[in-house]
């Protein structure tokens, strides 16, 4: 059995429909739309500690899992210097007090036909190859999955094509939660309290910089994914 990149790829390819192989895509969407009012400053622009920014780490992330392509929902006067641009999108959100919402409805209306894709915080900036495999090969056929520690959901989401192409199809999408409330939910257990995450101001970004010093993996004071559904 094929594992890893290979793996993910000959499994999309084998999905079928009336009996006819289909080549399904993997995309991820990145909200960064927000004012991060509360921070004082882009989170986008935030340094991870290894000579990139928040931005260029989830979009590299996402890159090497094989997402293509990734979509970034960002505000007019974003700055994408130093952003991989290869199979990046930049959707820009001009109504970012419509909310969270609005920004995924934006980005899945940028989504190729049939791709399904995870859905993931500017403020988060962990994804990993390990957590991305764990959640695709839980995906639902007609739902999404969505990684949980400790009974919390976190981040990122991903949603599968046919769920995501229903969701573009409306007209509005309104709250994601009560969205997504109608679709078949996989939860795949996690270990690490990072998928929580949401670094929101000077403090919490400060104790993400200790935690990449020290490597020690204590969650910040946490909110889960239900939580905090309308931030854009």
């Amino acid at each position: 059995m094929k594992t890893g990149r290979q793996g993910r790829l000959q499994k999309i390819t084998m999905l079928k429909k009336n009996n006819t192989p289909i080549t399904r895509h993997v995309s991820a969407i990145i909200l960064a739309a927000g004012n991060s009012v509360r921070m004082g400053s882009p989170k986008a622009q935030l340094p991870y500690g290894n000579g990139m920014t928040f931005a260029q780490q989830i979009t590299v992330s996402f890159l090497a899992y094989g997402c293509k392509p990734v979509i970034m929902v960002v505000q007019e006067s974003f700055d994408f210097t130093g952003l991989q641009t290869e199979h990046l999108i930049p959707v820009i959100n001009h109504e970012v007090e419509r909310g969270r919402s609005h920004s995924i409805h934006l980005g899945l209306q940028a989504l190729p036909d049939g791709a399904c894709c995870f859905i993931h915080n500017i403020d988060n900036p962990f994804p990993s190859n390990r957590l991305l495999d764990q959640l695709f090969e839980a995906l639902p056929s007609e739902g999404y999955s969505v990684p949980v520690y400790q009974g919390r959901r976190g981040h990122p989401v991903l949603l599968g094509w046919e769920m995501a192409h229903l969701l573009c199809e409306q007209a509005e999408l309104g709250d994601f939660r009560q969205a997504i409330a109608g679709f078949s939910r996989k939860e795949v257990p996690c270990h690490d309290g990072q998928i929580l995450w949401n670094i929101n101001t000077p403090e919490e970004y400060q104790q993400f910089l200790h935690f990449s010093r020290e490597r020690i993996n204590k969650p910040l004071q946490p909110r889960c994914l239900e939580e905090d559904t309308e931030r854009p």
